[in-house]
């Protein structure tokens, strides 16, 4: 729960936050409104948020007797995901080729690396090939820290949003408009300036790691009928053309990922759970039952409580 919405005039419930999607809404409503008031006071200037981590030994270094980093893998998700809605840049902290789970970073007592010798190949054993699987070995709660990312785009970012339980991902983007045609005010993370230089390509490239994508399609939905995309597993790289040059067209894609047929369906990393999906059935179930109760006292609902009767 958030005490600053109290300060602020939030009704209660709106600074309350549940489980993995209330930590994801929890990290970017604060992410991003340091995004906005550095926009306020500098302009649209570019941020990067630096040395964003999260802590190996969290729950007194229990992962590393029982190696299931869950609840690591569950904050570093809820923060990326803060981070990726702030359409900012980020030094993720950290990689230590040093490290170990009993000596962590050797660093002012940190334990940040995504990268353990605790859970290394010796080097002699290992396939430096780029695409070779050992070169993952020794890493710590890679499936959420391995993200796709536009890493090249013909236009302005708007929106992306990666769900990890899953590998789909949404981008939207807009061609730049005429110089004129700029948003009264300080920009924000939705409505960023539409002033920018004339778009001189339409390629867009977005990362989609190969250990998301291997081994299963990915497909791209919202595209033009002119607009065309290819994957190149090798290169990681999904690319995207998008005909449509007319200015302040958004441009809003959907890329899903499904498993190829004799490939297993991989199980998700964690359940991304929310106050509903935890309670809301029971929550449900107690609401008409209390509304029974109250029909039943009022002499109104005796049949209905006895059928309720029944049923539960």
């Amino acid at each position: 729960m958030s005490s600053v919405c109290f300060f602020q005039g939030m009704f209660p419930l709106k600074a309350f936050y549940w489980g993995q999607k209330g930590a994801r809404n929890n990290f970017a409503l604060q992410i991003r409104n340091i995004v906005e008031k550095a926009y306020q006071v500098l302009g649209e200037k570019p941020v990067i948020i630096g040395e964003c981590g999260i802590p190996m030994d969290m729950n007194k270094g229990r992962a590393f007797k029982t190696d299931d980093f869950t609840w690591q893998a569950k904050m570093m998700d809820a923060m990326l995901v803060g981070l990726e809605r702030a359409m900012v840049g980020f030094t993720l902290w950290n990689y230590n080729p040093y490290n170990t789970d009993l000596a962590g970073d050797e660093w002012n007592g940190e334990n940040f690396s995504w990268f353990s010798q605790s859970r290394a190949l010796p080097r002699d054993l290992l396939y430096y090939q780029q695409s070779s699987p050992s070169l993952d070995n020794g890493g710590r709660i890679l499936s959420a820290v391995v993200r796709p990312y536009p890493a090249k785009t013909a236009g302005i970012p708007l929106k992306f949003e990666y769900e990890v339980t899953t590998g789909s991902f949404m981008f939207k983007w807009r061609n730049p408009g005429a110089e004129t045609d700029t948003i009264s005010g300080a920009p924000t993370v939705d409505k960023p300036s539409r002033s920018h230089p004339e778009i001189k390509a339409l390629e867009t490239e977005i990362f989609l790691p190969s250990l998301i994508a291997h081994g299963r399609s990915v497909v791209v939905s919202g595209l033009e009928e002119d607009d065309s995309y290819v994957y190149d597993e090798a290169r990681q790289t999904l690319f995207i053309v998008a005909k449509n040059t007319q200015p302040g067209f958004v441009h809003n894609i959907r890329v899903e990922i499904a498993a190829l047929e004799g490939y297993k369906v991989r199980p998700p990393l964690f359940e991304a759970n929310d106050f509903w999906s935890d309670f809301g059935m029971g929550g449900c179930a107690l609401l008409v039952l209390l509304c029974a109760l109250l029909l039943g006292i009022s002499g109104i609902g005796d049949n209905l409580l006895r059928k309720l009767d029944i049923i539960l």
